[in-house]
């Protein structure tokens, strides 16, 4: 059986039981204590993971989108997927970005998105779109970074708070 060294991070597609579970929480946990989010945050985000799951049982393989989980010392702390976008075809959407602050620092932010990114390529997508709120500064800098543009911007009432929504697109 191979081991890992401790503190190294490791990122393999999320198919094990509990994954879900891990990265549902990791989003509850961190949102609340970072940003004042409520339990709706997760409810959103387990909802989508479980869509996913179920559209796999249907269409088969990876083909409705992948999850992708990053572990350090055994723990999930992390995470990316990329799912079709279903308001634009042909676009992909990335979902469930996380990440521990126990990982940050180490680029593994950058390496999940670019393995969801490298995913959207393969599959022939003219670009990929995400949905956000302000306020996450470090994940909006990442995608600014990965050539992401602010496309839309609009007063929202989500996960307990008044924010702003956006959404950011990246053509290829």
């Amino acid at each position: 059986m191979a081991t890992t060294a401790p503190g190294a991070v490791t990122i393999r597609e999320a198919d094990r039981p509990g994954d879900l579970g891990a990265v549902a929480a990791l989003h509850g946990i961190l949102y609340t204590r970072e940003y004042g989010m409520d339990a709706t945050m997760e409810a959103y985000v387990a909802a989508g993971m479980a869509e996913l799951v179920l559209a796999r049982t249907v269409e088969g393989s990876a083909a409705p989108g992948r999850l992708w989980v990053a572990e350090l010392d055994g723990r999930v702390v992390g995470a990316a997927g990329l799912v079709r976008a279903e308001e634009r075809p042909g676009w992909g959407q990335l979902r469930w970005v996380v990440l521990d602050p126990v990982a940050r620092g180490r680029g593994l932010g950058r390496r999940l998105l670019e393995i969801a990114l490298d995913e959207a390529r393969a599959r022939s997508y003219e670009g990929v779109l995400l949905w956000t709120v302000t306020g996450l500064d470090a994940a909006h800098h990442l995608y600014a970074k990965a050539g992401f543009e602010l496309t839309v911007s609009r007063p929202a009432h989500k996960f307990g708070l008044d924010t702003v929504e956006q959404r950011m697109d990246l053509r290829f």
